[in-house]
């Protein structure tokens, strides 16, 4: 072996000191190298790049300057080999002291390395969470039949003598003006509203009904205070309208021509049944994220080990880079970006570096959780073969599974695998082991989370921080299942 760790010693929380040995022999080589680098880079009157001879460099730089160039590439060359021989995680780059630089004697150095902190976790088990309901109504499942028969919606032209109506799909012309002028966005030609969606001024629509094709009509209102120009906000505004053409939207009935463009469906009831169990699953899904972020979100308000602010600052990098990335893959600039979602670039910077320190303390409280837990969540050989033959198989095309299967064959494939596994048990423990209070939705309640047994102080505290269905959905539902680490995309 080319080095050698003398010692290995811990010199603070979370820093460890190396005294490291490189042989000779390796140094010397490196002796060469240095040479051709120093020549391929310096500019000594005389001599051309490359080919300046040992003899001058040693005249120029000194002899000195050379063993040190070939200890730097001697350390750069063995450091990762260095890093995996003592089995530490370093969170930053190294602090690096040579100890003793000889020509004809091993090369001495002291690494100083910051390491992943290894957190003390808080009590983890039997956690109060609130258990969502996965109970599926009559009604929501007729709900979403009615949203995917509107995704199949057709319009139709209505009667000649009928009015508009809310609900109707109207194309219409109208000229909008202020002060006898014609103001920006206040006009359109060929227009297709929804009467009734909201889309222009509540006032504007609502004076639509009861029009008929060919209809004219003035109206006077007053543009509201948030109206996206605030030059034009709470001015009196008069629009000129004529429709052109009415349409009601129909929607397909539930029979046998439909049904088949959806599916291999017998008939309504077996679609009905379909539907229902799709349902079932996206609560039983939300039911589950719900309760691991709350076991989450408790561990890491009750964990007393500071995060190092490197691994946050390494984060917050990441994210911003992907994020960045994704804007200039869709031609968008970041301030452009910030003033479509409506928030200021300190909003931005503050939101991101939520998300950071968020990622990092999940990831450290799974390595702890992962370490407390190993008997229990450390997979078999045979979990690992099913799980890699369950990824195998949700691919289709040759070509994918060969690629699939080459990589779960590399040592990083079989860590995946492992890793999503560990991940995957430790969620199913802390699910298993909280103490989850069911949602209760009657009349006595009104939909509040109410655990058996409890007193009516316990009753009230528990209400104080119930979570509403709808506050959080859309958060909740896009979240990554997988955990952060450190070096993934």
């Amino acid at each position: 072996m080319n080095f050698k760790i003398k010692s290995q010693k811990k010199i603070d929380l979370n820093k460890v000191k190396l005294d490291v040995e490189i042989s000779n022999n390796f140094l010397k080589k490196n002796i060469g190298k240095a040479y051709k680098e120093i020549s391929g880079k310096a500019n000594i009157p005389g001599f051309r790049k490359g080919k300046i001879p040992y003899q001058v460099i040693d005249a120029n730089f000194g002899r000195e300057y050379v063993l040190n160039e070939a200890a730097s590439l001697s350390i750069s060359e063995l450091y990762p080999d260095i890093i995996m021989e003592s089995d530490l995680n370093p969170i930053d780059y190294p602090s690096i002291k040579i100890t003793r630089l000889e020509e004809e004697s091993p090369l001495g150095f002291e690494i100083e390395l910051e390491l992943e902190p290894e957190i003390e976790l808080p009590q983890y088990k039997g956690i109060k969470v609130t258990g969502f309901s996965t109970d599926v109504s009559s009604e929501e499942v007729e709900r979403q039949i009615d949203n995917i028969r509107n995704s199949f919606a057709t319009l139709e032209p209505v009667l000649a003598d009928r009015g508009i109506a809310k609900g109707d799909y109207v194309t219409l012309d109208f000229t909008g003006e202020i002060d006898g002028k014609e103001f920006e966005g206040g006009s359109a030609e060929d227009y297709l509203l929804e009467v009734g969606s909201n889309t222009l001024f509540p006032e504007f629509e609502d004076s639509l009904i009861g029009m008929k094709a060919g209809d004219s009509k003035t109206i006077t209102l007053t543009l509201p205070e948030n109206i996206g120009n605030e030059e034009l906000a709470g001015k009196q505004a008069t629009f000129k309208i004529f429709i052109k053409d009415i349409k009601r939207k129909v929607l397909p009935e539930l029979d046998e021509g439909f049904l088949k463009d959806l599916g291999d469906f017998k008939d309504a009831e077996d679609f009905k049944s379909y539907v229902k169990d799709k349902i079932f699953e996206q609560k039983e899904n939300f039911r589950r994220t719900k309760v691991i972020e709350e076991i989450f979100e408790h561990i890491m308000n009750n964990m007393k080990t500071p995060v190092p602010e490197i691994m946050i600052t390494r984060r917050i990098k990441q994210l911003t880079d992907e994020i960045d990335e994704n804007l200039r893959n869709q031609k968008i600039k970041r301030e452009d970006y910030l003033k479509m979602i409506n928030i200021t670039e300190n909003q931005f910077n503050e939101e991101i570096r939520k998300r950071a320190e968020k990622d990092v303390k999940e990831y450290l409280i799974f390595k702890a959780l992962e370490k407390a837990e190993k008997k229990r969540v450390e997979p078999s050989e045979e979990e690992i073969n099913k799980e890699k033959e369950k990824i195998i198989n949700s691919y289709d095309k040759e070509e994918d599974i060969k690629k699939v299967k080459e990589f779960f064959e590399s040592a990083d494939g079989r860590e995946m695998l492992i890793g999503d596994i560990r991940r995957r048990k430790i969620i199913d423990l802390l699910i298993n082991s909280a103490k989850i209070v069911e949602e209760v939705e009657d009349k006595s309640t009104q939909g509040k989370s109410v655990e058996a047994g409890a007193t009516e102080e316990e009753k009230e505290e528990d209400k104080k921080d119930i979570y509403a269905p709808g506050d959080d959905v859309i958060k909740s539902e896009s979240k990554s299942k997988k955990i952060w680490t450190p070096g993934s995309e």
